[in-house]
This record gives C-alpha cells, structure tokens and sequence, in this order.
C-alpha cells in the first residue's frame, strides 16, 4: 500500500511538472547602452591649434537600433545623430545650426576618441579639423 502511495505521488508531481509551462526570459540588450551618459571632453582644433574643453551627452533615439543623438557636439550647443557599429562611432555628414560636421569615434572602455571636422557655413571660415577626447563622468 505504502510502494503504490508513492508512486501515485510521483506519478501526480510529474503529471504537474510536464503540465508546466516553463518561461525563460532572456534579457534584451542594446549595444548602444554602452555609450550613454554624460562625458567631459577635451577638443583639440589642429586647424586653429586651440584647445577646448566642454561637455557632451549621449542619448538613445527613437529612429534606428543603432542611432545615438551627441548633444552639445563640438561645443557649440549642436546635437548630431551618430550609428553605433562594433566599437565604431560613426556620424555621417549633416548639417546642424549651420555646421556641416562628419567624422569618427573609437570607444574604449569609459572613453571615446573622436576625430572630425566641421564648416561653419554661417560665416564661411575655413573647416575645422579636430580631434577629441571623451570621458565618462
């Protein structure tokens, strides 16, 4: 009696165990995650040979899965859109606020190195070629 209790038992927890459904949920990861937040910057002009610290934010867009929005861009108050591709920040040629800007970054780790250039096509001065450095606060 007690052999044939037992196995009913295990008979009922496996009917319960193969009747569950089991869900597995996997966490969703956005590569551009890596790459958002607050930075402190160190611009260097080669084409002015002048020295610029500033600030920037990077922040997700709604638009494709790999765009960011950089804010405050070239410190001249300027948001430009960049694509995120492995450890590759691109940002295509666009004009933002009169400043036509296309360039590059690198990331390593909690820094970025950016190297691009910009024309001020309000008053016509002649491109600037610049490398930066960016730190995550």
């Amino acid at each position: 009696n007690t052999v044939m209790k037992t196995k009913l038992l295990l008979l009922i927890i496996t009917s319960l165990l193969i009747s569950c459904d089991i869900l597995v949920v996997e966490p969703v990861y956005d590569s551009r995650d890596r790459v958002i937040g607050s930075y402190r910057v160190d611009e260097d002009s080669q084409t002015h040979n002048d020295y610029v610290p500033s600030n920037v934010y990077i922040r997700i867009t709604f638009g494709y899965r790999t765009e960011v929005i950089i804010e405050n861009f070239y410190n001249a108050d300027v948001d430009v859109i960049a694509e995120i591709v492995g450890d590759k920040i691109f940002i295509s040629r666009q004009v933002a606020h009169g400043y036509e800007i296309e360039g590059v970054g690198t990331l390593y780790y909690d820094e970025i190195r950016f190297t691009y250039r910009v024309r001020d096509n309000y008053y016509n001065k002649p491109t600037d070629f610049c490398e930066a450095t960016a730190w995550l606060h």
